[in-house]
């Protein structure tokens, strides 16, 4: 039994209580918070009112998982992730539907026609890094040892290791996949997140999200480089810290840029 696997299990437990406690209370904090649940106080608590138990139900069974079964790390962050996946979509369909049966007069996806802009330019500055990553590792698939290492301490130091595999292409292109698959999702479903994803508020998100995959991909391709031996762990470190804090301003500047346009 690992201990990041039983406080991973509490943690969704502690989640669930907090969401299911909360069904009723609208709130910026706690709870599914996507744009259904903010238009229609009944899609709030149907979407948190599933939510909540099943965080639960699922925490017990991944608490239950992780001492009978006793799965590597990797394969309990599969199961999460998986049932994360599910909660995600499961909750956004329950809010959609409420909130579109509440007036069938005016079904939610005719009052207010959103004309979304072209992914495509996004989505390639997205991908072209991740293709390039591939393409070092590749390159020095060779040079990497058996074992390597995937996260890094304070000071530099590896504290987590992998399998070649794993750490090189499982690993990575889980992490750099993220952010593409959320662009199409925002593309194809405007109302999944609150932020207004329609006029300049997409451009705003989708050039956000392109600036966090370029950062996502850097960090990757970095630690790539430091398992061949071409640079020390401690500039893993600092680029991750620096580039951290950058991204945060820029993020802060866009947002600040967009609020300033709308209300204009």
């Amino acid at each position: 039994m690992n201990e990041l696997e039983v406080v991973l299990s509490i943690v969704m437990i502690c989640v669930g209580v907090l969401t299911y406690a909360f069904r009723n209370t609208p709130n910026p904090y706690i709870g599914v918070r996507m744009g259904y649940t903010y238009l229609s106080k009944e899609a709030w608590r149907k979407a948190n009112t599933f939510a909540g138990i099943y965080c639960i139900l699922t925490g017990f069974c991944l608490l239950a998982i992780s001492v009978i079964l006793k799965p590597s790390i990797p394969a309990f962050l599969a199961v999460l992730l998986i049932l994360v996946a599910i909660l995600a979509v499961q909750s956004y369909r329950t809010a959609k539907e409420t909130y579109e049966r509440e007036d069938l007069r005016t079904p939610a996806n005719t009052t207010r026609p959103l004309k979304m802009i072209g992914v495509k330019p996004y989505l390639l500055v997205q991908l072209i890094p991740i293709a390039f990553y591939f393409i070092l590792a590749s390159m020095f698939w060779d040079r990497l040892p058996d074992t390597v290492a995937i996260h890094f301490d304070a000071s530099g130091r590896p504290d987590n290791y992998a399998d070649k595999i794993t750490g090189t292409l499982v690993i990575p292109l889980i992490a750099m996949a993220v952010i593409p698959l959320l662009t199409v999702l925002a593309s194809r479903e405007p109302m999944l997140i609150r932020f207004p994803v329609y006029g300049k508020g997409q451009k705003v998100l989708f050039t956000l999200l392109a600036g966090v995959q370029i950062f996502i991909v850097a960090v990757m391709m970095l630690a790539l480089l430091y398992n061949v031996g071409m640079v020390f762990g401690e500039l893993v470190v600092w680029f991750t810290i620096g580039f951290s804090v950058l991204l945060l301003i820029w993020i802060g500047w866009m947002w600040r840029v967009y609020r300033l346009e709308v209300n204009s």
